[in-house]
């Protein structure tokens, strides 16, 4: 190429930076006629084949994963992309910066790397695949194998020959992949080439993020890698794998003074000790000068550093945590980690994997203080027992999303202890799974006028359903009188009685309601009234002792005036509802269903009606023939399926003979094999003129 004159028009003597896309030389026009004749006669040329020949590929993977034409196209886009790069890069490599070099070309690269004296970053393009299962179990894998360790020592050797000409030069190396198909395989250098190579670059500097991406820069110097500046730690694997026995993973977080988020397992017990004595002694030396120290020192600490990092730097401004076991449960993260960085946490996330462990309990809460701008709080826990300290809601007032959540199933009522109401006037969303739902104290919800999702539920069991302790036991435990109580263990008051839920807040915003267990079993409709955008309910008394609930004419009725025990009683409606989900032994007669879904609930579009008794199918066709406006869209029952006879009675056909849509009405029926079961059959209703 022949040198560019020197012109105030020569836009390319201001490139910096060489990084051509990676599927920049995909063909995306359809070529001419005369065009594709053009191309394919040059693929059939000796240059091509000369080309061809210094690239490699396996054989196996080409066969299989490329068709002949395809993989024409294959080495037109690697042998493209190369002599555009080296194009464009050759005349100026003394400026660049940063560059993307295709692996597969390297030997070119290498051979003038001494004249890369400004670059500063490195992009290797993986061109080649190396490691993919038809590969391994071809005849050809040593070869591919050889060729592998050829161009990673290629690489090697070009980073060492570069860091010796100019050292302290270079400062990032990183890889891309050319080939999505081999992603999972090639994505990135390998880890031990990726080390050898950062131990030649000198420690990176100002770290502003850290993640697994990245890490091999901080492993290959982990004490001398400049972490005050980091902002964002995330690895998802185990802390004990994060270095070798040459440092402790431990020493690592206290490093990173200004950092925001972050994002680990379980690190174990006492990992976040450092941060709580920080906390303590910077309350107490505040609280001996009477002011905030770093406020009133600036940057004075910053030159001092014979000051502890606390009084150097502030503490740590952590604002999102997010941890999950791993090798290591859970033990003492969380509450460290709420005590010490309380004033800028605004989101903590935890999570458990595996089945529940019997007698495995996690308290969550204890030494809490006040976290004014934490709005997310979320913690499932599916391996063992979630135990909220009772104070712990009411030290978080910005909530705006509450997730708890475990895998409790059967209980006894004499072991709850309830948590204290909370002040939550943000809140939004709260799901409540298993013992986080039996503890919660359900004046809370008198705060919480935004709130739109409402789920307190516990585990079900996909065949027998929830548990729902006896009613001697469930009225024991809320401390009501009931003469069946006597003579029995729960003759005696309780030792803590469970608050009454009252079920009379003012929820204007809800929008979904979803309840099981015992909670839907003392549900009461006269809530509805208060919740005058609820447009999803669903309450589940399905239950492995069968338990049963039956409609009666108060079910129907609320005061008219909210609050006041004098006012007239009235019907109940709910015209915003949308989608009922009724599942389990709810016992009512056609008339009350039919009330229910032309009354109370006019404008219900999709509901469930599974294991409901003391209805047939009669009474349903009714209520599904005398909706106004065909406004239903779907129905889901477990009434025995329709006799012949019955479907000539009552106009009900299988959706699978209609022709014509429209002879019948909008709405489709599922059946279920009995309660709870399979939908094994799909019905429509003709139109009835």
């Amino acid at each position: 190429m022949s040198p560019l004159p020197a012109s105030s028009l020569n836009y390319i003597s201001q490139i910096r930076h060489l990084n051509i896309a990676v599927d920049a030389m995909v063909q995306y026009t359809t070529l001419s006629p005369d065009e594709y004749a053009i191309e394919q006669s040059y693929f059939l040329s000796d240059e091509f084949n000369h080309h061809c020949l210094s690239y490699h590929i396996s054989p196996a993977y080409a066969n299989i994963l490329y068709p002949k034409q395809k993989l024409f196209q294959l080495y037109r886009q690697v042998l493209l992309y190369r002599e555009v790069t080296w194009t464009l890069a050759s005349p100026i490599l003394k400026q660049l910066q940063s560059l993307t070099i295709p692996v597969s070309d390297i030997k070119r690269y290498a051979e003038v790397v001494f004249r890369m004296e400004s670059l500063e970053h490195i992009r290797f393009l993986l061109d080649e695949v190396w490691t993919h299962p038809v590969i391994t179990n071809s005849d050809t894998a040593a070869e591919t194998l050889a060729r592998k360790d050829e161009v990673l020592q290629s690489i090697i050797r070009f980073v060492q020959n570069h860091t010796r000409l100019f050292p302290k030069r270079l400062r990032m190396v990183s890889s891309c992949n050319r080939d999505r198909r081999a992603a999972k395989s090639s994505l990135a250098l390998p880890q031990h080439t990726q080390l050898t190579i950062f131990q030649l670059l000198p420690p990176a500097q100002r770290l502003v993020s850290l993640t697994e991406n990245n890490w091999m820069q901080l492993m290959a110097h982990p004490e001398s890698t400049d972490l005050r500046y980091l902002r964002t730690l995330r690895h998802n694997g185990p802390p004990e794998a994060w270095f070798d026995q040459r440092y402790d993973y431990r020493l690592l977080l206290q490093r990173c003074r200004a950092l925001r988020d972050l994002h680990v397992a379980a690190m174990g017990q006492g990992s976040f000790a450092w941060a709580v004595q920080e906390k303590r002694s910077m309350e107490s030396l505040e609280a001996d000068i009477g002011v905030n120290f770093h406020k009133r020192h600036g940057t004075v600490g910053w030159k001092d550093k014979s000051l502890p990092d606390y009084q150097q730097y502030g503490l740590v401004p952590l604002r999102t945590f997010t941890i999950s076991e791993h090798l290591q449960p859970l033990t003492d993260e969380i509450d460290d980690v709420a005590f010490a960085f309380s004033s800028t946490l605004t989101r903590i996330t935890a999570s458990t994997l595996g089945d529940s462990i019997e007698g495995h309990w996690i308290h969550i809460g204890r030494g809490w203080v006040d976290l004014p701008i934490l709005t997310l709080l979320d913690i499932q826990i599916y391996s063992s027992r979630l135990i909220i300290h009772p104070e712990l809601l009411t030290h978080c007032p910005s909530l705006s999303y509450v997730k708890l959540a475990d895998r409790t199933y059967g209980y006894r009522c004499q072991d709850i202890v309830p948590c204290q109401a909370a002040q939550l006037p943000n809140l939004k969303t709260l799901t409540l799974v298993g013992w986080s739902a039996l503890t919660f104290h359900h004046a809370t919800l008198h705060s919480t006028s935004t709130l739109i999702k409402l789920n307190i539920t516990m585990d079900i069991d996909a065949d027998e359903g929830c548990f729902i302790p006896p009613p001697a036991e469930l009225k024991w435990s809320y401390g009501i009188e009931d003469d069946s109580r006597l003579g029995t263990e729960f003759q005696d008051p309780p030792p803590i009685s469970r608050p009454r839920w009252t079920w009379d807040w003012y929820l204007p915003h809800l929008c979904s309601l979803r309840l099981t267990a015992e909670f839907a079993y003392h549900f009461q409709f006269q809530m509805l009234p208060g919740c005058p955008s609820l447009n999803f309910l669903s309450l589940d008394i399905h239950s492995i002792d069968n338990d049963s609930l039956i409609m009666i004419e108060e079910d129907l009725l609320a005061r008219s005036i909210r609050g006041d025990p004098t006012s007239p009683l009235v019907r109940i409606a709910v015209p915003t509802l949308r989608h009922l989900n009724l599942r389990g032994r709810w016992i009512m007669n056609d008339g009350y269903m039919f009330y229910l879904m032309s009354h109370m609930f006019p404008n219900v579009e999709d509901w469930v009606l599974d294991g409901w008794e003391d209805i047939t199918l009669r009474g349903l066709v009714g209520v599904l023939r005398n909706q106004p406006n065909n406004r239903y869209h779907s129905v889901y029952t477990s009434l025995a399926l329709p006799t012949e006879a019955e479907k000539e009675e009552l106009g009900i056909v299988l959706d699978t003979s209609v022709a014509d849509r429209g002879t019948v009405l909008n709405v489709t029926v599922y059946f279920y094999d009995g309660p709870y079961g399979e939908i094994i059959s799909v019905c429509r209703l003709l139109r009835v003129e």
